[in-house]
């Protein structure tokens, strides 16, 4: 068949193929793959390019773990970042139910090292196992800003200072809760808590996040909780960024925004990002979250200085359906990551080539004309997104976890 003679054509050939392996009329959806693949109508994530129609077809883009306070969970979490990483996974942890440096181990009746001596050997693990000898392994460790390790943390990127305590090779992450904003914003003050004091911090948000944190902190002032520590909100804040101008790191993401958003708040709460911070899913001792990410190319779906409705909406629906393939035919090197993802089938619907289509328009980039333009070519891919998906919905059933999701309550 000529069209499997293109450009990079083995590349796209085995990729096609490898995501149409449990279609009924395999070879049709198989040429349709390839015929937007080959045209960079829509790009498959790097696994996806890498691992389709191999021994371990790992497919997913990133893997979100959540890391429990003791130390067998936080070995397994280590062990799961390499099991995953080994076949191209990028990697998002929540660090911030660990406790913290001085809190009391009831076990050993001692004082806890804290997040940070472990972070290096997160660290050390990402240089190890270098997602199967193709690209560097990729890992972001997320730490809410109460955390009465943060300070330490902010620092972990820093060229100066005990190199034991460093880590140059793994990204950072705040979790910044709305109340620290607003903290700032008022120059007020900031409490820092060790997770093993606070324990329900962690999976709170909004208003319950405020009246929890608020009452911790007025104990703390009586003396009822140590070790905590008080600080001014705007010194922290100032730490975080001139930690981000000098190192990049740690990048910034906000608790309250992600979980408010959530269509999935029925099921579990967001604890963290990924490393590149475009998917928000829940995470839990027992869930590790898995995204299967995509772009569409929107500089091939500009026709006559306009997008090119019909053409674009013919390409999500290819591609919704390629992304959702995805989760069937995936190999899970963790079972926890099985369970999530068949459950809740997220996948990560991007957008690449934006500025290039300003470019095509000859529109500039800082204006407001490039901003309605983003606006009205995300609106337009939300939408051919949400509707194709709906027709998936009609023609598999409905994921699992969605009764009660805001999408089912019209949300």
């Amino acid at each position: 068949d000529p069209l499997w003679s293109r450009g990079l054509g083995d590349v796209y050939k085995r990729q096609a193929m490898g995501l149409a392996l449990r279609e009924t009329d395999r070879e049709t959806r198989a040429i349709e793959f390839y015929e937007i693949l080959s045209s960079f109508d829509f790009m498959s994530s790097t696994p996806t390019l890498f691992n389709s129609g191999t021994l371990h077809s790992q497919l997913s883009s990133c893997y979100l773990t959540t890391v429990s306070d003791d130390l067998e969970g936080i070995y397994d979490a280590i062990k799961e970042n390499a099991l995953l990483a080994k076949y191209a996974g990028g990697l998002g942890n929540d660090w911030t139910p660990v406790r913290a440096l001085r809190s009391h181990i009831k076990g050993t009746n001692g004082e806890s090292q804290g997040v940070v001596p472990f972070l290096k050997v997160v660290n050390d693990t990402a240089v190890a196992v270098n997602q199967g000898g193709k690209r560097k392994g990729a890992v972001c460790t997320y730490l809410e800003s109460w955390h009465l390790d943060i300070e330490e943390f902010l620092e972990l990127r820093k060229n100066t200072g005990d190199e034991r305590r460093r880590t140059h090779d793994m990204n950072t992450a705040n979790w910044i809760p709305d109340l620290f904003m607003r903290r700032v914003m008022e120059k007020g003050t900031w409490t820092l808590f060790s997770p093993s004091n606070v324990p329900d911090l962690h999976d709170l948000f909004g208003a319950d996040f405020e009246k929890a944190y608020v009452a911790y902190e007025e104990k703390a002032a009586r003396g009822e909780i140590k070790p905590a520590k008080t600080v001014q909100a705007t010194d922290l804040w100032r730490k975080i960024l001139t930690m981000l101008f000098e190192t990049g790191h740690p990048w910034i993401t906000f608790k309250d925004a992600c979980n408010v958003r959530s269509p999935q708040q029925h099921a579990g709460v967001v604890h963290s990002s990924n490393l590149c911070t475009e998917i928000t899913l829940n995470t839990s001792d027992t869930e590790t979250a898995v995204c299967n990410l995509g772009s569409v190319n929107l500089l091939q779906h500009i026709k006559d200085g306009q997008i090119d409705h019909e053409k674009l909406k013919k390409t999500i629906t290819v591609a919704m359906r390629m992304l959702d393939n995805v989760i069937d035919i995936n190999y899970y090197a963790v079972n926890k990551a099985r369970d999530s993802n068949l459950r809740h089938r997220p996948v990560g619907l991007g957008v690449m080539a934006f500025q290039d289509s300003l470019y095509a328009l000859r529109i500039p980039y800082a204006s407001q004309e490039a901003v309605e333009f983003a606006d009205k070519s995300m609106e337009a891919i939300c939408y051919y997104a949400y509707w194709a998906s709906t027709e998936l919905a009609k023609e598999r059933g409905q994921y699992s976890s969605y009764k009660g999701s805001l999408w089912d309550r019209g949300i």
